[in-house]
């Protein structure tokens, strides 16, 4: 070692080992790198990496697959920052000039959005919530997750791994994970595609030396003054001595090797939910067929599903909105018959609807919007013995609703009764409901009430009359007392009527009335029989 003057820090060069072997051998027992609980951590992290994050952001509502590439810059200085599976068959390499990835066969070329990652990567730590209570996002294509807690959830790590990529299969993202003691050191192993569980911290250094340094994606003045010594991972980096690497490149550099290992606290803030679900898919290109929004549709309910899930919700209403190239903006609302956030189900509603509907304009992108959420709420699950009727219930909820979506809203409709005492006034239209045994009113005892039709018509129908009696078929021979109907001054229609219970010749009974006011004239308005 030398020094130019007082003023300069030494020089160090990891490339010589035969010199630097003893003072690798006096930095490596620091005793407080040692100073490391090597017991059961008291916390176990799960890092999720996506390494094709932004262009995945991109394309996971597409119904086909195309050779995408990512790009960044303007102009003729443009160059592939991302390629696809199938591009990177055509011989594309990230870094290469757009010019000469054109050459190289037909591309679909996307422009990097950082917003819409934000946005997604957002989304993504909303879903991982029925997962964990603790996510935390590690910007730009990352997140974090506090899992111990959850393995008798999902009945140890194999479980909880095996949801997990299931999960984020249907959302469109390929991942890597690790699990670590250290948030950080989990990221680190993610991102080195190490897949492996460390459950122990002295188990955690023997992984974590090997590492290359690209792994802690310092500042490129860092990296490069690093690299130019010979520090190639981060054993070398944790070989020198502390004081000379705090003075020479940066005291954050010892901070993030001690949160690396354990040796000091690295605190995550906590992911929080918001009140209202709000999502949308960006379309890689635009679609003219309402039956292919289904894939992109389905990935956003897989998010609100994740959602519901982690703050133990349903909800009976979503609003989706379709994005035109025009920037036209088409909505239409999926109702269940019994909240629920079952996937299947609601994925089939939607996919009903989708398939009647008609686009004006081709779609770009697709969003969803739910506020009505009802919290505290779990589907219902059988009794534990013995079968009950719920299970029939649910099935019949799901019939309605897949009727109802195949049909149309005004299409299946069941008549309910209002407190009005106008007979055309005491009943309406409405969507069937699921009534359980405790939802069911109790049995009212309407002995002493006077008798009513079951069929009214449409328009009371005026009766001809001789000698005062009403005639219908022949003359009518009234059977009941009179009930007046003398009411409606809140709304403005007003009525005044006698009803009676009427007889034919032939045995029919008819429910007329006879006016009050104005020309008192007989009227037909239901039928018993």
């Amino acid at each position: 070692m030398r020094t130019s003057n007082s003023h300069e820090f030494p020089s160090f060069d990891l490339r010589d080992r035969q010199l630097m072997e003893p003072m690798c051998k006096h930095t490596f027992q620091n005793p407080h790198f040692q100073s490391a609980n090597i017991s059961s951590p008291e916390t176990l992290w799960l890092h999720l990496h996506m390494p094709q994050f932004p262009l995945e952001v991109l394309t996971r509502g597409a119904t086909s697959q195309r050779a995408c590439v990512l790009v960044i810059g303007e102009g003729s200085g443009r160059y592939v920052f991302m390629a696809n599976t199938r591009a990177a068959a055509c011989g594309v390499r990230p870094g290469m000039p757009l010019s000469a990835a054109r050459a190289l066969g037909e591309l679909t070329v996307l422009a990097r959005n950082e917003r819409v990652e934000r946005q997604a990567l957002d989304k993504l730590c909303l879903w991982a919530m029925h997962l964990s209570s603790h996510v935390s996002p590690v910007s730009p294509d990352g997140l974090v997750l506090e899992i111990k807690g959850s393995l008798r959830l999902f009945r140890g790590m194999e479980g909880l791994l095996a949801h997990l990529r299931q999960g984020l299969k249907a959302l469109g993202y390929r991942i890597q994970y690790a699990v670590a003691p250290t948030p950080l050191a989990a990221t680190l192993l993610a991102r080195a595609n190490a897949r492996i569980n460390v459950y122990t911290k002295q188990d955690l250094t023997r992984r974590l030396l090997p590492l290359p340094i690209e792994t802690l994606r310092l500042e490129k003045h860092l990296h490069a003054a690093l690299t130019s010594i010979g520090v190639d991972c981060i054993g070398d980096c944790r070989r020198l001595p502390r004081g000379g690497l705090a003075r020479r490149f940066s005291p954050t550099l010892n901070d993030m090797l001690d949160r690396l290992l354990g040796c000091i606290p690295d605190p995550r803030p906590a992911f929080t939910a918001p009140p209202i679900f709000e999502a949308i898919v960006e379309l890689p290109w635009e679609l003219d067929r309402a039956q292919t929004l289904a894939v992109a549709s389905g990935r956003l309910l897989h998010e609100l599903v994740g959602y519901l899930r982690a703050g133990v919700a349903l909800t009976q209403e979503l609003r989706w909105g379709l994005i035109g190239n025009d920037n036209s903006r088409t909505y239409f609302k999926i109702t269940l018959t019994r909240p629920s956030r079952d996937f299947d189900h609601i994925f089939t509603v939607l996919r009903e609807v989708l398939m009647r509907m008609t686009l004006k304009v081709p779609v770009r992108a697709i969003d969803l919007y739910v506020d009505g959420i009802i919290h505290g709420m779990s589907p219902r699950v059988d009794d534990l013995f013995q079968k009950t009727e719920q299970e029939d219930e649910e099935s019949y909820a799901a019939f309605i609703d897949r009727l109802r979506s195949r049909c149309g809203e005004e299409a299946l409709r069941c008549l309910a009764s209002e407190p009005d005492h106008r007979p055309e006034s005491s009943w309406r239209w409405k969507y069937p409901e699921i009534r359980t045994q405790k939802d069911h009113p109790k049995t009212l005892d309407l002995s002493g009430t006077p008798m009513r039709p079951v069929w009214l018509l449409k328009r009371a129908t005026t009766l001809k009359t001789k000698h005062g009696c009403p005639q219908f078929d022949g003359p009518l021979q009234l059977i009941s007392e009179r009930e007046r109907i003398d009411t409606g001054w809140w709304d403005g229609d007003t009525v005044a009527r006698d009803y009676f219970v009427a007889a034919t010749a032939k045995g029919s009974r008819l429910w007329i009335y006879k006016e009050l006011y104005g020309e008192r004239r007989w009227r037909l308005h239901g039928i018993f029989e």
